[in-house]
């Protein structure tokens, strides 16, 4: 059987920058998108930057905007880290099945926060995080990574963005884009991976 390989944000986790950050800092996630510093993240998820330096440079420079409270803009994303619908009990599931379940994920090193509050250690036995490697999906290297770190001949991708999915094939991996969790188990399904 494959390793099953899960994407963090949007596939396992809700990503609170598209709905809980855009009401705590009063505005829409279109004009958000349009003041945010167009590298900051980026960097902040690769490793080249810190947390001070990303929440510093959250805004653009010529927007003259600054977050009002870096600590509790942090705190927004920690309190709304939650499991998308379903999915939580699909990897309890696979988890018992003694599937072997890693993540492949482009964020921050706030991967250790979700870990914590959501208890993530109970199924992943793995994390291969941009923050840690500086690749990011769909870099070759991304995936080049977690083959090198679980060691496994098999993967199957479980991903929400269609680049990804499309990298992880490229790169030998087999791949599912991920829409919810009922069409997932469908898929894992058909393949023979999850028992009716």
């Amino acid at each position: 059987m494959p390793v099953l390989v899960f994407d963090l944000m949007d596939t396992v986790i809700v990503d609170p920058f598209y709905r809980e950050v855009p009401v705590y800092l009063g505005t829409s996630l279109d004009e958000l998108i349009q003041v945010k510093h167009p590298t900051s993240w980026l960097e902040f998820e690769t490793g080249l930057t810190d947390e001070m330096s990303f929440l510093a440079r959250f805004y653009r420079e010529d927007t003259g905007l600054k977050l009002f409270s870096p600590e509790e803009f942090k705190q927004i994303f920690f309190s709304a880290y939650r499991f998308v619908d379903g999915i939580e009990t699909l990897l309890a599931t696979l988890k018992a099945n003694d599937q072997k379940l890693w993540v492949l994920s482009n964020y921050s090193n706030w991967v250790l926060q979700a870990r914590e509050l959501l208890q993530l250690d109970r199924f992943f036995e793995g994390y291969c995080v941009s923050c840690d490697t500086g690749h990011r999906k769909p870099s070759p290297g991304a995936y080049r990574a977690l083959m090198a770190s679980t060691g496994a001949a098999q993967h199957l991708l479980i991903d929400d963005r269609p680049a990804n999915v499309e990298g992880a094939l490229q790169a030998g991996m087999d791949a599912i884009l991920f829409t919810d969790t009922d069409a997932l188990r469908r898929q894992l399904h058909s393949r023979g991976i999850l028992g009716g």
